[in-house]
């Protein structure tokens, strides 16, 4: 059996086990059920300062929320064709996620299209050839309290028609992205996710942004996605009565 396969076996089969989690020795215990809590759809306050590649994808960007709110029908927004947003883009969609700390790995069941993220926490180093995906490749470690992530390798910003945002505001990335996340407890049924955005591409400097969680009581569910969701609303189908 290889190593994927079984990470995959023993992540489906905890929740029929009904195990009990517990965080590796040392580390915060940030397992559960989580939900974002912070308000709004962008990962900052007004404009980051983006570089000409940026400004002119920032540009194109149809947003179906913010301040350049679109109709889903003229929208260019990733989610509405089911394609992965990326991070931190998912954990702007209102589902919950599940934290699975494990001793090499922490892994986040999120019920958005119902995918799974690991985080390597083995002390690996990150591929000498990258293979970009939709989600990126994620290494972390503890540091005292904090669980730290870095993600590199995400597919960025592809064409007009096909946009991948840092939020639903319609922020851009490029392929040369790395996303890095500090998630502490900010009390027991809270966490804060401090966001790091480095990309010389679409931004001329780093910047941050802060998103918190509440914790949920419930599982995290079945998600089916397929394109333009509300299609049966007749606004969804222009032309059609």
């Amino acid at each position: 059996m290889t190593p994927r396969i079984a990470l995959v076996l023993t992540v489906l089969c905890l929740p029929m086990l009904g195990y009990a989690q517990a965080a590796p020795d040392g580390a915060p215990d940030l397992s559960g059920v989580w939900q974002k809590s912070s308000r709004g759809m962008a990962l900052i306050e007004g404009t980051p300062p983006m570089t000409a590649w940026g400004r002119e994808r920032f540009d194109l960007a149809k947003p179906i929320h913010g301040p350049r709110t679109v109709s889903a029908t003229e929208s260019n927004a990733a989610e509405l064709t089911c394609l992965p947003m990326g991070f931190p883009a998912t954990y702007f969609r209102p589902r919950p996620f599940e934290i699975i700390q494990l001793p090499e790995r922490v892994v986040m069941l999120f019920e958005v299209d119902n995918f799974w993220r690991v985080i390597h926490m083995d002390g690996r180093e990150f591929p000498e050839v990258p293979l970009h995906t939709w989600n990126g490749y994620s290494i972390g470690h503890y540091e005292g309290d904090t669980l730290v992530i870095e993600t590199r390798h995400m597919i960025g910003w592809t064409s007009e028609n096909n946009q991948r945002w840092l939020d639903r505001f319609g922020h851009p990335f490029s392929d040369e992205v790395v996303v890095t996340e500090r998630i502490r407890h900010i009390d027991a049924d809270s966490l804060e996710n401090r966001i790091t955005i480095e990309d010389p591409v679409a931004y001329e400097e780093p910047w941050t942004g802060v998103m918190t969680y509440r914790r949920r009581s419930f599982e995290v569910a079945e998600f089916i996605c397929q394109e333009l969701m509300l299609s049966s609303l007749p606004e969804m189908r222009p032309g059609q009565e």
